[in-house]
């Protein structure tokens, strides 16, 4: 695949988890998929289906969409780096604003691991995680 469209393959990932869309999520990713939360307290890695479970969880008290408005997109080699800015606001009043780094490595044409860096006390704070 060209950067262009690993690119595009990220943007489109990244939108379907803004819509719980994890169907479209299952197969833009590999069989070996992972994610991994780079915070300072404790880096997880998760497993394709331990994360796509997870997600609808985390996002059940949402009073609302997940948003994610996107800064820079950047392709080199086999990995897509985007700068976002996340916004979710809760059923009880709180709300979750998060800035990202999240690094993609595409193999095949499909999403093989994607690596999360954020404000994991903000997490921490409005989950409760």
């Amino acid at each position: 695949m060209s950067l262009e469209n690993n690119k595009i393959l990220v943007r489109e990932f990244l939108e379907a988890s803004c819509a719980m869309n994890i169907e479209r999520m299952r197969l833009l990713t590999t069989d070996d998929f992972t994610w991994s939360t780079m915070s300072a307290q404790q880096p997880q890695v998760h497993k394709k289906e331990d994360f796509l479970n997870f997600l609808p969880q985390l996002f059940a008290e949402a009073d609302g969409p997940f948003t994610m408005l996107f800064d820079e997109f950047t392709a080199e080699d086999d990995r897509v780096s985007v700068t976002a800015k996340g916004h979710l606001k809760l059923k009880n009043g709180k709300v979750y604003a998060n800035a990202y780094h999240i690094l993609l490595h595409i193999r095949d044409g499909k999403i093989a691991r994607g690596q999360e860096y954020m404000d994991s006390a903000h997490v921490a704070e409005i989950f409760g995680l």
